[in-house]
């Protein structure tokens, strides 16, 4: 990737941030302070904590709403067994291992719980943690260290700025990466942090820096009219 591409889309990015009237990314904000108010690893009661954790008074798109979503399958699987799920999660936040092993073990514990609710609901198909579930979790978790997936937004970015390879839609620990570094560029911009500071400065939204801003960066910068 080419630095004079994401510098020329980092100041179309901050004259957005200056000029928009309706910050339209406002709501991941809202989501990720309910999570980081609410989120209890070590709650009895984690069933609760789990669904007072992914709630917003704006969307729960991130999630897929309340009913036939990742946030409803998951309510399944800890109503299943409370106590194998604890484990799951404390793996995938588990920074002492390999990022790809704990990725890849959170589905297929997934894939061994819908199995066995397929016993009894058989109409069950998917419980849709896919790669940009299992980015909510860990963004949301460590706000610092990981972005929010979303591929079609992020394959647009690294054409823009002339990627020579494009991460696949599996390589979630090279989107991380790539999200780090751009991160790491973006966030010199002083004058673009106090203006992402300043939109968020309501006390629903998350108030300290987090990797979203990346996310914003790709959704907002990835529009076909925004060159």
């Amino acid at each position: 990737m080419k630095l004079e591409r994401i510098e020329h889309y980092k100041e179309l990015f901050k004259t957005h941030l200056r000029e928009t009237e309706d910050y339209s990314e406002l709501y991941k904000y809202e989501c990720i302070q309910n999570f980081i108010t609410h989120w209890d690893l070590s709650d009895v009661d984690l069933l609760d904590r789990y669904s007072n954790s992914l709630t917003s008074s704006i969307t729960g798109r991130l999630w897929g709403g309340s009913r036939n979503s990742a946030k409803s399958m998951m309510q399944e699987f800890i109503g299943l067994d409370r106590e194998y799920m604890r484990s799951v999660f404390r793996d995938l936040f588990d920074e002492d291992k390999d990022l790809t092993g704990r990725i890849q073990r959170f589905r297929f514990h997934c894939d061994q719980l819908l199995n066995e609710l397929r016993e009894a609901k058989k109409k069950l198909t998917t419980h849709y943690h896919n790669e940009k579930m299992i980015s909510l979790y860990l963004c949301f978790n460590n706000p610092l260290k990981y972005n929010l997936y979303s591929y079609k937004a992020f394959a647009k970015m690294m054409a823009k700025i002339e990627l020579q390879e494009i991460p696949q839609v599996f390589e979630l620990e090279r989107f991380f990466k790539i999200s780090s570094a751009i991160y790491n560029i973006i966030s010199k911009d002083e004058e673009l942090m106090s203006l992402h500071k300043t939109l968020r400065s309501n006390h629903l939204f998350y108030q300290e820096d987090t990797m979203l801003i990346v996310h914003d960066f790709f959704a907002i910068c990835s529009h076909d009219d925004i060159i």
